[in-house]
């Protein structure tokens, strides 16, 4: 009868080689992860943000044509918005290598932020004229979204120095 009790039961047996697998594979994973390159973590970070701003590009070339009128000048605006605060999203979903955070947030998404509010901002006075009846306005708001931008200036910059392609406009 006492060898019964000393039985363990089959559950406890599967349980326990879970465990050891999970603590196989990771204990593999931080071995791989600690003989990982930050060079490796850097490509494959800048890769993955330049896939995104490609499909972003190619989804505004769906729209390549140029608007016959206002209407659709604000409609391009509206949608270039959309797309672009689309775009920062899914690029800050993207963890870069961890000794650049800092300076990705303040070179990188801090002027992509700015540059996605400020097309928000023209896209909804062109909107709100138009249904206002205010042309004027709204062509002011459409032609101002246009001119040159510091922060998209900076944006570029910095995406062409720390060595983005398709960020950096190339």
């Amino acid at each position: 009868m006492r060898s019964r009790d000393r039985r363990v039961p089959v559950w406890g047996v599967v349980a326990g080689g879970i465990v050891l697998v999970v603590t196989v594979v990771l204990g593999a994973t931080v071995s791989m992860a600690a003989e990982e390159t930050y060079a490796d973590v850097k490509k494959r970070y800048i890769a993955a943000v330049d896939a995104v701003c490609e499909e972003a590009s190619r989804q505004s070339e769906l729209h390549a044509e140029q608007p016959a009128n206002l209407r659709e000048e604000v409609d391009e605006l509206r949608r270039a918005s959309e797309s672009m605060t689309g775009t920062i999203a899914a690029i800050e979903a993207i963890a870069p290598p961890g000794a650049d955070v800092a300076r990705i947030r303040e070179g990188f998404y801090a002027p992509a932020r700015a540059l996605a509010a400020s097309v928000r901002d023209f896209s909804a006075r062109a909107e709100a004229a138009m249904r206002a009846g205010r042309e004027g306005e709204a062509r002011q708001a459409v032609d101002r979204s246009l001119e040159p931008d510091e922060n998209e200036k900076a944006l570029r910059t910095f995406a062409a120095e720390y060595g983005f392609r398709a960020c950096a406009g190339e």
